[in-house]
């Protein structure tokens, strides 16, 4: 059975922790700096049963992270990964237990749960055309409910201010599909920059047309940088992704994430000078 003290332990084995929020939970939710002023943040596990990621990226950082210089985020859906790892045995209130138990269909496996402890599914709670998502539904579920609003959730709150800082690149990471989506809407700039990464990793680089709602696609409307989701693993395993499996992922990542660096720092100095305070871009 995983504890969160697992998980922040982990995290302070990579690098400096700063705590950005707390999940619904309480728990606080870290992110590691690893280097000093980076210019390109990783988010991993935003769907819950999609840990995968965090274990994967965890594995590559912490072989490469003496020369790495990035922002990590290895948890944003901690309470969710506690309860698709660890089930009903993972939440102490007696009348959240039955709550999720009726959102699960009263099944009490809660390994293919996708949303967060309130059953809002936090890559569609961003406001980024929210609601207009092809399977978003509108009442708490295991997955693609999107909330009551934009920003509802803690997770996502926390998220919001952290882009402030205008991070260059974002990459947020997901389980299945071995795609690299990038752009919204309007903003498909750094083509040749996502082009290189979807390369280096053997992924197929699509354009993000049908979505909504999610962090790269906030980040993509309201930022200049590069915003990217990563889908890692091969479709057919499903969820949760197999343990066996993890090393393949581990080993296609190694020198990814310097990829993704050097790509972070030559998109600050191209679109935000040496300035990354909120509100000082500059455009040249």
């Amino acid at each position: 059975m995983e504890k969160y003290e697992d998980i922040l332990n982990n995290a302070k084995e990579l690098g400096r922790v700063e705590f950005i929020g707390k999940t619904e939970l309480g728990f606080d939710i870290p992110l590691v700096h690893i280097g000093k002023e980076a210019k390109t943040l990783l988010i991993a596990s935003v769907h819950a049963r999609e840990y995968v990621t965090t274990d994967v990226l965890n594995a590559v950082i912490a072989e490469e992270k003496e020369s790495l210089n990035v922002d990590y985020l290895p948890m944003l859906n901690i309470d969710g990964v506690l309860l698709a790892k660890n089930g009903l045995n993972s939440v102490e209130n007696f009348f959240l237990r039955q709550k999720l138990l009726s959102i699960n269909g009263n099944d009490d496996d809660f390994s293919q749960w996708k949303a967060n402890i309130n059953g809002v599914d936090i890559n569609v709670n961003f406001d980024a055309d929210w609601g207009e998502g092809r399977h978003n539904v509108t009442s708490p579920s295991s997955a693609n409910y999107i909330g009551k609003r934009p920003h509802s959730e803690k997770e996502t709150q926390a998220i919001v201010e952290l882009l402030k800082r205008n991070y260059a690149l974002i990459a947020c990471y997901h389980s299945l599909g071995e795609e690299v989506y990038w752009g919204y809407e309007y903003n498909f700039k750094h083509y040749h920059y996502a082009k290189q990464y979807a390369d280096y990793v053997g992924y197929k680089l699509k354009r993000s047309e049908y979505s909504s709602g999610g962090i790269k696609d906030y980040y993509s409307l309201n930022y200049q940088g590069l915003g990217l989701t990563i889908e890692m693993g091969e479709e057919r395993y499903g969820h949760p992704y197999p343990k066996e499996k993890i090393n393949t992922l581990i080993s296609r990542h190694k020198g990814s994430i310097a990829l993704l660096e050097k790509i972070g720092e030559e998109i600050s100095e191209r679109v935000y000078g040496r300035s990354l305070v909120a509100g000082t871009h500059s455009f040249f």
